[in-house]
């Protein structure tokens, strides 16, 4: 295999004996995070000196309070599966489960007790993909979109979800600010119409 520099740089700062201690005591996210290298050169390095690892993926530990705090969140106020939110926060269904489990968080069907509410989120949602596509709004590492005038406001004051999937009403944000009750505005429905009047007259 020909190293490119990134894989020589990374063998000049650390030896293959010092990484397979690495390996056994942390998993591949805590590795690649504190070498701060892409996965994709680290699992290569594995492979050039054949080393081993336990553990592909962040275990419970692993995660901060704060993390554990957004997870339980997007579980409960959107419609991502727990396939979607294991991949964003690299962690194993496994870990997923036993934090639901340790923290009695039900399971997102049998806890929706309005049907109306569910399905106007799952539309707000899937129309806010279509929009991100259609727009080509990139979603830089931990960074999220999120909605300005809240899904959660938007079907308790019966707005079109059209309105609250709107590129006007989504804005980037740091992921560790996502608002992590899913029900706080940043915007008054007042300043988003007026935000649409002006892109309408533009």
């Amino acid at each position: 295999m020909k190293k490119s520099p990134a894989f020589t740089k990374l063998d000049s700062k650390i030896t293959p004996e010092q990484m397979q201690i690495l390996l056994d005591t942390e998993s591949l996210y805590n590795v690649y995070s504190m070498l701060k290298v892409s996965e994709q050169l680290l699992l290569r390095y594995i492979q050039y000196y054949n080393l081993a690892f336990k553990k592909a993926f962040r275990t419970i530990h692993d995660l901060t309070e704060l993390e554990k705090e957004q997870i339980i969140s997007m579980w409960k106020n959107t419609t991502e599966t727990k396939r979607d939110i294991a991949k964003r926060y690299s962690i194993g269904p496994k870990t997923l489960n036993r934090l639901f489990k340790e923290n009695a968080v039900p399971d997102r069907m049998a806890a929706q007790k309005d049907i109306e509410w569910y399905n106007y989120r799952k539309l707000v949602h899937a129309l806010t993909a279509v929009v991100k596509r259609h727009h080509k709004m990139p979603q830089p590492s931990g960074y999220d979109w999120d909605h300005r005038f809240s899904v959660y406001e938007g079907y308790r004051q019966n707005v079109s979800p059209y309105l609250i999937a709107s590129k006007e009403n989504l804005e980037l944000i740091l992921l560790s600010e996502n608002r992590s009750n899913g029900r706080e505005c940043s915007i008054s429905l007042d300043e988003l119409f007026a935000t649409l009047k002006i892109q309408v007259s533009n």
